[in-house]
């Protein structure tokens, strides 16, 4: 379970709702759109060796690599786009997850002057 749970048939589901969002939008293009979109899987179990082979694998898959800015900060991910669609795999590793928990574990230990005038 490196994923985390789905409910069965969440795949088709997902794929199916894609599919009516670009028919809703093309129907009607008064509508604004966002600027990109990312649909992104993140790799939420097991081991850094065995996060980092998941995203590995699935590089291969979409042809790509493991990207090294992301790496500089402790996150494993490979990314393809389709135009302004990106759809991407992270796994975060275990160094980079007690940072963060390290950086906010400060977070109530001040408490800023509120605005002036509120």
């Amino acid at each position: 379970m490196i994923y985390g749970k789905y409910r069965k048939g969440h795949r088709v589901r997902l794929i199916d709702g894609l599919r009516t969002l670009a028919a809703y939008l093309e129907d009607r293009p008064e509508l604004p759109v966002p600027h990109d979109s990312k649909v992104a899987v993140s790799v939420l179990y097991g081991t850094d060796d065995e996060k980092e082979a998941e995203v590995k694998r699935i590089a291969c898959l979409i042809g790509s690599a493991l990207d090294p800015e992301a790496l500089s900060h402790g996150h494993l991910t490979a990314k393809v786009s389709f135009g302004p669609v990106q759809y991407s795999v992270t796994a975060i590793t275990e160094a980079a997850t007690a940072r963060w928990d390290g950086w906010w574990s400060y977070r109530d230990a001040i408490s800023p002057d509120p605005p002036a005038g509120a």
